[in-house]
C-alpha cells in the first residue's frame, strides 16, 4: 500500500502541469453535482453520496448499491451541463460507478468576412466515467476509473482517454477521512486539428473531520499539488523602480502562492432532513475578483432537503461579479422503491 501512495505522490514530477485556461476538454473543469460545487471538489468525505464517488472512485463503497444521481447546472450565458450516475456492486470485489455528463457550450453564429451571418452552429462535449473502488480494510480503500472523452466543436471532433487514481484513509472512530488523488491521467487519441493538446492533469490532497459534538464537517482541500505557482501570467502587472528605472515584473509572494492552492468548506446538518452548506476558493478569489468591488467572489453555499426517499440539493458559486452558476442535484436510492429477489 505504502508503494501505492509512494507512486501517486511522486507522479506529479514525471508530467508536466498545465493550469490557467492552456488544456482541452472543458467538461473536465466541471463540478459534478450542487454539493461538490459548493464544497470546492471534496475528496474526502466517506458516505452514501454517489456523486463524491465518480469524482474520486476511492470513495466508492457498498453504501452507494443503487444510487442514482441526477444533475444540472445552469452556467453563463447558454452554457448547461447535464450528468447522471448509477453504482452497483461488482460480486464481492469492490463497487462500480458509472456516469455520463454532457457539456453544452451553446449555439454560435456563422459569420463571413464581412460579419454577414451564413447560420448557426451547436458545440458540445461528452464525458463517461466508469469508477471502481475498493476496501482494503476498515480504514483504507483505493479506487481507480476511466474516462472516455467526446468533443464536437463545429466541424472538428476529438477523443480522448483518461485515468483518475486515489487513495483514502478513513477512521470511522473519529469520523475523520484524507484522500489523495491523481486525475486526468491521460491524452487526446484524436485531436481537432493535428496537433494534441494537454489535459487537466491534477494531484489533490484532501481531508474532512466532523466533529464529536456538533453536527458539523469541515473540508480542506490542497489542489495542484504538481504545481506550486498558480499565479496567472498571462498578462503580468509591470512597474519602473523609481530610482534605476528598470521595469519591474510584480509577482506574487510566498504566502500568496501557497494560500492559492487551498480550499475549505462547512457542512452543518440540521436534524435529519436539512442541511447548509458554504466553501470558499482562494485561488477564485485571487484571480477573478475586481479590486474596486471585491463581492462574493471565491465562495459558495448550497442547501440540501431530504424528501421521502430524495435529497435535493442547490448550490450557488460566485465565480466573477458577472454572475454565478447554479447547481440543481437529485439523489435517491432505488433499492428503497423495490424488494430484490
Amino acid at each position: 500500500m505504502r508503494k501505492y501512495l509512494l507512486f501517486l505522490v511522486l507522479l506529479p514530477t514525471l508530467l508536466l502541469a498545465q493550469t490557467g485556461g492552456k488544456t482541452t476538454y472543458q467538461v473536465l473543469q466541471f463540478p459534478v453535482s450542487s454539493r461538490m460545487s459548493v464544497l470546492n471538489n471534496p475528496i474526502a468525505i466517506w458516505g452514501s453520496d454517489l456523486n463524491l464517488g465518480i469524482y474520486n472512485p476511492a470513495l466508492l463503497n457498498p453504501k452507494m448499491k443503487d444510487g442514482l444521481a441526477l444533475n444540472f447546472v445552469d452556467y453563463f450565458s447558454d452554457i448547461n451541463m447535464v450528468s447522471a450516475a448509477y453504482a452497483f456492486p461488482f460480486k464481492d470485489a469492490g463497487t462500480v460507478g458509472v456516469s455520463i455528463q454532457s457539456l453544452s457550450l451553446g449555439k454560435f453564429t456563422y459569420t463571413n468576412e464581412q460579419a454577414e451571418e451564413l447560420g448557426f452552429f451547436r458545440a458540445n462535449e461528452q464525458l463517461l466515467t466508469t469508477g471502481f473502488g475498493k476496501q482494503l480494510h476498515d480504514k483504507w480503500s483505493i479506487g481507480g476509473a476511466v474516462k472516455f472523452l467526446f468533443s464536437d466543436l463545429e466541424s472538428y471532433q476529438s477523443f480522448g482517454m483518461a485515468t483518475d487514481l486515489g487513495a483514502t484513509y478513513l477512521n470511522r472512530e473519529s469520523q475523520f477521512a484524507a484522500s489523495v488523488l491523481a486525475q486526468n491521467i491521460g491524452r487526446q487519441i484524436t485531436s481537432y486539428n493535428g496537433t494534441n493538446e494537454p489535459l487537466s492533469f491534477e494531484v489533490k490532497l484532501g481531508l474532512s473531520k466532523k466533529l464529536e459534538h456538533l453536527p458539523f464537517r469541515f473540508s480542506i482541500g490542497y489542489n495542484h499539488l504538481e504545481t506550486w505557482d498558480l499565479t496567472y501570467h498571462y498578462n503580468p502587472t509591470v512597474t519602473t523602480d523609481p530610482i534605476t528605472g528598470e521595469k519591474v515584473v510584480n509577482s506574487a509572494s510566498f504566502g500568496q502562492k501557497l494560500f492559492r492552492h487551498f480550499t475549505t468548506s462547512g457542512e452543518l446538518s440540521i436534524g435529519k432532513y436539512l442541511q447548509l452548506r458554504m466553501g470558499y476558493d482562494a485561488q477564485r478569489r485571487h484571480e477573478l475578483t475586481v479590486n474596486s468591488f471585491l463581492g462574493m467572489v471565491g465562495f459558495s453555499w448550497g442547501i440540501g432537503i431530504k424528501v421521502s426517499h430524495f435529497y435535493i440539493n442547490y448550490g450557488r458559486a460566485s465565480y466573477h461579479l458577472a454572475g454565478a452558476p447554479n447547481y440543481f442535484s437529485l439523489n435517491t436510492n432505488l433499492s428503497k422503491f423495490y424488494k430484490r429477489q
